[in-house]
């Protein structure tokens, strides 16, 4: 009796199928459509998977929509990435960051170090460029809109003129107001690869055209001119400045140059 037990049980677990890995891709059908990936999700018209193992698949408002975080957001935060969200208003659904709702629109940011702002009925989201989160990781610095009522602009270190609102794209950027005009700075991202977090904050000088930003300004006459780059040279020739950058990408950590490759191949901006 006992051993036809074992033989019984043991028929029962050969027979089993194996069970499937939650984490592992897989495929779903749907009125004739297949759809492959990971966290795959349905709703009455189509199949939805996201297409890396951090994205997210959800069914909200009767559709199945997903979100992939960028390649280079998820290096920067690893096991600490924090779960995206969704969010829908008629008929209109999103997946993100800090989503942000109007009538008839939803936006969200694809980072967590993104922001998303309404006004007027649209929605405006920025995300840092990947060069911010390949220096600062998951300590990126949270982005900040400001507007002047009639626009709406991200980024960091805004400022606000008679001329409009503008913003840098990186924390090491500058933005500088003169006589009404607004002039922003940002480091190239070979720059900010190669001086990482000990950047040297850049300087403004004042023109007639509106401040000049960067490194090593100079002056001759009325006329001002900046070095992008901290080793950068600006000489003065014919009344006229002259400004060379040496290059610095032989100099660039390879961990953060390779952050900047992934956001190449996601089409974004490095």
């Amino acid at each position: 009796m006992l051993a036809s037990l074992f033989t019984v049980l043991a028929l029962t677990l050969a027979s089993a199928p194996p069970s499937q890995d939650p984490t592992a891709p897989t495929c779903r059908l749907m009125n004739s459509q297949v759809a492959c990936g990971y966290g795959c999700k349905s709703d009455s018209n189509r199949a939805r998977c996201a297409q890396t193992p951090q994205g997210r698949c959800q069914v909200m408002d009767g559709q199945a929509v997903c979100f992939d975080p960028p390649a280079y957001v998820v290096k920067a935060y690893g096991a600490a990435l924090p779960e995206p969200e969704c969010k829908a208003i008629d008929g209109v659904v999103a997946c993100g960051y800090h989503c942000v709702t109007q009538p008839g629109r939803v936006k969200c940011a694809k980072s967590p170090a993104g922001v998303c702002k309404a006004r007027g009925g649209e929605v405006e989201c920025f995300d840092p460029p990947a060069v911010v989160f390949a220096v600062y990781g998951k300590e990126t610095p949270r982005a900040d809109c400001r507007s002047n009522g009639v626009e709406l602009t991200c980024g960091y270190n805004c400022l606000n003129a008679s001329e409009g609102v503008r913003c840098t794209r990186t924390p090491a950027g500058v933005c500088k107001i003169s006589s009404g005009r607004i002039t922003c700075f940002d480091p190239p991202p070979a720059a900010l690869c190669t001086w990482k977090r000990a950047m040297p904050a850049p300087e403004c000088r004042n023109t007639e055209s509106g401040p000049a930003c960067g490194y090593a300004c100079t002056t001759a006459f009325s006329k001002s001119a900046c070095a992008a780059t901290p080793s950068g040279i600006c000489k003065v020739f014919d009344s006229e400045v002259h400004c060379f950058d040496p290059p610095v990408e032989q100099q660039a950590d390879p961990a953060c140059l390779s952050v900047l490759g992934m956001a190449v191949l996601d089409g974004a901006t490095p």
